[in-house]
């Protein structure tokens, strides 16, 4: 119990490594809970890597502070730095009126938090070695943690160390010459008039860049691929806007420049480092291969590679877990758990199993911890996982569905990763006053396609999978361009939406039948209308009628929901002749048509 918690070595039944914003999300659902657990921090305070980084302390998390709707859980969808709990004062946007904010801020609020909450914090408590206990009498003792201030036990171990040492490629030559992200010199005074060369093609290295464009002569980033912009692929991890201040210099000739490119060697010459690089050349129409050159000397090299986040030197060879991507990432289940039982891995190295949604950061991981939280209830205190009953009627269920795509944030900010899921049993359409729907929320999407839909749920004749989820990829080739998508989508059309828009997916008897898409939203809410003169009740209608035809609660009867309340013919001008001629061929589109396409210019 909580009270029986204490800041000495001991055994508990939860011991959680790493008191950052992962590791404080689990210890406050735990204290809450009244369970027995400590959170060991090798620091003295809590999210310390904040103390540190980012280098340049400016924080790439959004912090929105005004939105235009009132419930706490739509504005929690656009604040990306606070942790969930239950008091509505402890927000982040109380901390900072700064979009970007100072990480000092979020240091601040870190304290703050752990100290609101009294959660039970072993400082300076650094892990030594992990190992698992074997044949023991007692099933709650499960691991056995030698730390600096002696030995704890638990039953559950839940890792929650963040981002470890640097992820420094070895096998370049001389990698050992190079600079790092964390060790380079923030004065930018020592890089006037210097030709900087930056490893990388992160955030790390763009945000570096930006530091030293004002003062360095040239800065060449290199990376070994192109450049992933996160308004294109929609995760947060990739190159973020406010980065890349470099590429624009760039392009506009101002010689810092962006290529990508493998390193082979640096070597250290009177004159400076000397890089040599490989690149690929099949557009080369002379000869087509590898070609490998030394590019002229630099006064800086800098690597900013990225992180490991695991550190397999803690752990004992009976309990070491499985990892990838050359040991940067541990390989986890749906569940978070890794391959030795009863081990955990938490808070932004949620991203190793998450590469389109928003697990690396705060705002994301947040509800994966609250629903890790929730297995874990279920598989070691013997809690149900939490379910709402509604009675089995389509006015019910698509208010509830619509309510929850328009204002849930796990969804949300989980887009396609975390979702609800109603199951419901066969009935019998005399007995469907008796019978309840069930709603589930958050569960991780993968979960419930792979474990839950013949498992959990496989007593349950129907069950709706409901997502909030982008559909570029629908759009094949044109579909990688996001910002491209400029104009209005197909707004009568029950496919081919692009921006993040719901999807409830049908399945019978375990057996994927049917799918819906609701129209894209300006205001990313699904119960209030886009336009003022549109049907009101288009997406209630859409959900009524694809409720109705799976369960069919109220034969024949379909609802109006085409998109405005005349024919679309009515409503669309035609083009004039002099405009029909600039249409572009839409023949070479074999499914969805982007809606990325103009006119052709006038002559």
């Amino acid at each position: 119990m909580a009270s029986e918690n204490k800041k000495m070595p001991g055994q508990y039944d939860y011991i959680i490594v790493g008191a950052g914003p992962g590791g404080c999300q689990m210890g406050y659902f735990l204290e809450k809970k009244k369970r027995s657990y400590a959170i060991l921090e090798m620091n003295d305070l809590p999210g310390s890597f904040f103390a540190e980084h980012p280098r340049h302390r400016t924080l790439i998390s959004i912090n929105k502070r005004f939105n235009p709707f009132p419930e706490p859980e739509y504005n929690m969808r656009h604040d990306w730095n606070s942790l969930l709990s239950d008091d509505p004062e402890l927000h982040f946007t109380k901390y900072s009126k700064e979009l970007f904010p100072n990480a000092d801020d979020l240091v601040r609020y870190m304290q703050d938090f752990a100290t609101k909450f009294n959660l039970n914090i072993h400082y300076n408590t650094r892990v030594e070695k992990v190992k698992k206990l074997e044949n023991q009498a007692k099933s709650s003792e499960n691991f056995s943690l030698q730390t600096s201030k002696g030995e704890y036990r638990c039953r559950v171990l839940l890792i929650a160390t963040g981002a470890r040492d640097e992820k420094v490629p070895k096998k370049i030559k001389g990698h050992e010459l190079m600079e790092t992200y964390c060790s380079h010199s923030l004065d930018t005074e020592k890089y006037n008039g210097k030709k900087v060369f930056i490893l990388g093609n992160g955030n790390s290295a763009f945000e570096v860049a930006n530091h030293l464009a004002g003062a360095a002569s040239i800065i060449h980033i290199f990376g070994d691929r192109k450049v992933k912009h996160a308004w294109d692929t929609h995760f947060v991890g990739d190159l973020r806007a406010v980065n890349d201040t470099v590429l624009d210099m760039y392009q506009l000739k101002s010689l810092h420049v962006y290529q990508a490119v493998n390193v082979i060697e640096v070597e250290k010459t009177d004159e400076g480092y000397v890089l040599t690089i490989d690149d690929v050349v099949p557009h080369w129409r002379e000869s087509q291969g590898h070609v490998r050159v030394k590019l002229p000397p630099y006064d800086h090299v800098i690597c900013c590679t990225g992180f490991n986040y695991v550190d397999l030197s803690m752990f004992d060879d009976n309990c070491k877990p499985v990892t990838k991507q050359d040991d940067k990432f541990p390989v986890v289940s749906n569940t978070w758990e890794s391959n030795i039982d009863n081990m955990y891995f938490m808070g932004t190295v949620m991203q190793c199993r998450d590469r389109k949604a928003a697990s690396g950061f705060i705002h994301g991981f947040r509800y994966n911890v609250r629903t890790l939280h929730k297995f874990l209830e279920e598989r070691y205190e013997e809690v149900p996982y939490p379910r709402e009953l509604y009675p089995l009627e389509i006015n019910t269920l698509s208010d509830k569905i619509l309510e929850r795509v328009s204002v849930s944030d796990g969804i949300y900010q989980m887009n396609n990763e975390l979702c609800h899921v109603i199951a419901i049993p066969d009935f019998d359409p005399n007995m469907k006053g008796e019978i309840k729907a069930e709603l589930y929320q958050d569960f991780p999407k993968p979960y419930v396609l792979d474990t839950a839909i013949k498992g959990r749920f496989d007593k349950y004749k129907h069950v709706f999978v409901i997502v909030l989820a982008y559909g570029f990829q629908d759009f094949g080739e044109d579909g990688k361009h996001a910002m491209d998508f400029a104009h209005f989508p197909e707004l009568n059309a029950t496919d081919c939406q692009a921006f993040l828009h719901p999807v409830i997916t049908y399945y019978k008897d375990g057996d994927l039948k049917d799918e819906l898409k609701l129209p894209e939203s300006l205001m990313l809410r699904f119960d209030i209308p886009l336009t003022l003169n549109q049907n009101p009740d288009v997406g209630n209608n859409r959900l009524r009628n694809f409720i109705n035809k799976q369960l069919n609660l109220k034969p024949g009867q379909h609802l109006y929901d085409g998109f405005f309340m005349e024919k679309v013919t009515d409503r669309v001008t035609p083009f004039t002749e002099d405009e029909k001629r600039r249409v572009p061929d839409l023949s070479v589109f074999k499914t969805c048509i982007p809606f990325s396409i103009d006119l052709k210019p006038a002559h």
